[in-house]
């Protein structure tokens, strides 16, 4: 029996410590004034560490830009899945200002990062789905591809689909750059810079490339089907 209480008051001041832990503990366990001066606290002390999550999940357009990856070999799936990243933090907003990847030092500073950001990751979206098209194109139509007619005809159509799907975001770069320069203050966004100048200068301009790839396009469908009924005629 002495022992049976025993076992008893054992079990009640165990359940008591875990319920003391589980009432007053949280996902974070701050030390705040051990070894610390009071009269000086951070600020990011009081910040738990369930919101350090905004550190690891992408929630903002830089998060998901930083996500975006070229490979030296890259395939269809890669590719999409950079442009469905990109297309992503389109829809998200920036970081502060604090946290933005380069350093302004105004708002019209950090208004034309933004531009030039936005205006970025547009032309990136298009090179991925020019890429992407790439893939279904061919350089040239050969004697014996009539044999293949059907087969490379749909591959064509697919290539002229993601062609013109590629346009839309380089419009939107190219007036992004345009609303870039309205602001006459440098940034060290060097690489969008020079893309920003050369689109205003004309000296880039894929809505030209693209349209020639399509009117290319155009020019191989009718030599295949040149082709094609050649061979149903033999």
């Amino acid at each position: 029996m002495k022992y049976k209480y025993k076992f008893t008051a054992l079990c009640t001041l165990i359940l008591v410590t875990l319920i003391g832990t589980f009432s007053f503990s949280e996902d974070y366990n701050y030390d705040y004034f051990s070894d610390r001066d009071e009269s000086y606290l951070p600020f990011s002390d009081y910040i738990p560490r369930v919101r350090l999550h905004y550190k690891t999940t992408p929630h903002y357009v830089e998060d998901f830009y930083e996500l975006y990856g070229k490979k030296l070999y890259y395939n269809e799936n890669t590719l999409r899945k950079n442009i469905e990243r990109l297309k992503t933090a389109l829809m998200c907003r920036f970081r502060h200002p604090s946290q933005s990847l380069v350093k302004t030092h105004s708002k019209e500073e950090y208004l034309k990062y933004r531009r030039l950001l936005s205006m970025h990751i547009n032309l990136l979206i298009m090179r991925n789905h020019m890429r992407i098209a790439s893939r279904y194109d061919m350089n040239n139509i050969y004697f014996h591809s009539g044999s293949f007619a059907e087969e490379i005809l749909e591959s064509f159509k697919t290539a002229e689909k993601i062609y013109r799907e590629a346009l839309p975001y380089w419009n939107k770069a190219r007036e992004l750059a345009e609303k870039a320069s309205e602001i006459r203050i440098s940034t060290d966004l060097s690489q969008m810079e020079s893309e920003r100048y050369s689109i205003i200068r004309k000296e880039l301009d894929y809505g030209q490339i693209i349209s020639k790839h399509i009117d290319k396009l155009v020019e191989k469908k009718a030599k295949l089907t040149e082709l094609k009924n050649a061979d149903s005629t033999r």
